[in-house]
């Protein structure tokens, strides 16, 4: 009795974002029925938490590394102006607008790079590097240009990316599918999750810890620029701060989705509910127009709860998987 009811509360502290995310819509819809039970609404919601999903998924991989990244919303505002800058200011009519596309893309591996060399290859705290890449990051990006550029400027087809639902929503998913097989099906999952779980032993077992946080944060970087790309569309602007305050909701929506602080565990799919988890409070208190200040108040509840929630899995985790 005593194994089914600690294999009932796994189940639950590992599916917990699902049910939150679940409760929180309940109570919004009861109080507000008119806004939140159409089904526009919540496409919408899902859709708009798009470009904040790019960055939980880049935050989530440094996770399960090991690591974190604290550069990830600075170096996501960073890439879409330096971008924008190329096909507006410095580079204009020179690059053929199907693959203004890819300028996040490979800005975001750039970026990415720069991180993984300095926690991979390098062997810096990633702490203080994130966070002396960040403030590089966001720097950079009032230096370059401090004002907004809309997309009137830019390519339509730059634009129309993550302007439109159907699109936006589709590539995210597809995104989703593609990292979730890579992590559970291929062997840099699976020693993504062994370095994770246990940089010494697996170092023991012939995997280079170094390349692997170098891996981690170049996909990161792409995941960024993807970001990048989307709040471009969803806004029809960038914005010198775009993202700037991005940080820590990824932070909340990838622990309270069961990415453990302590590396080598955590699940896509519950990723995803973590993101809809703030979606749909964002999207709550926008519906009721609460106080900006009190939004970051709620937030900074969720990130002090995930914080929670996640000592709470662990515990739950080593209590059942611990040998009798």
């Amino acid at each position: 009795m005593g194994a089914t009811r600690d294999e009932v509360m796994l189940f639950f502290v590992e599916k917990i974002a699902w049910f939150l995310a679940i409760l929180f819509y309940v109570i919004f819809a009861v109080l507000q029925p008119t806004g939140m039970l159409r089904w526009g609404t919540l496409v919408f919601i899902i859709y708009s938490a798009v470009p904040l999903g790019f960055i939980v998924l880049a935050e989530s991989i440094c996770l399960i590394s090991g690591n974190f990244d604290l550069s990830v919303g600075m170096m996501t505002g960073f890439i879409g102006m330096v971008a924008g800058m190329i096909m507006v200011w410095w580079l204009p009519d020179t690059i053929p607008a199907p693959l203004t596309i890819l300028l996040p893309l490979i800005l975001g591996l750039g970026c990415g790079a720069l991180n993984g060399s300095l926690v991979g290859f390098l062997g810096l705290n990633p702490f203080l590097a994130t966070l002396g890449t960040s403030m590089v990051f966001f720097g950079g990006n009032l230096l370059i240009h401090p004002y907004p550029i809309y997309g009137t400027d830019l390519p339509k087809i730059y634009t129309m990316i993550g302007n439109n639902e159907v699109i936006s929503l589709s590539v995210f998913v597809a995104t989703l599918i593609v990292l979730w097989f890579v992590l559970r099906s291929t062997r840099f999952g699976a020693h993504l999750y062994a370095v994770g779980a246990g940089p010494k032993t697996a170092s023991m077992l012939g995997i280079n810890k170094g390349r692997m946080y170098f891996f981690a944060y170049l996909i990161a970087g792409f995941f960024c620029g993807m970001s990048a790309l989307f709040y471009t569309g969803f806004l029809f602007a960038i914005s010198p701060y775009t993202a700037t305050e991005a940080l820590f909701p990824a932070f909340a929506a990838a622990v309270i989705g069961g990415i453990s602080l302590k590396g080598g565990r955590g699940s896509v799919v519950n990723i995803f509910a973590g993101l809809i988890l703030l979606a749909v409070v964002e999207a709550g208190l926008s519906m009721f127009a609460v106080s900006p200040f009190v939004r970051e108040i709620v937030f900074g509840c969720l990130v002090i709860a995930a914080i929670i929630i996640n000592r709470l899995r662990d515990s739950v985790r080593d209590r059942i998987l611990r040998p009798v």
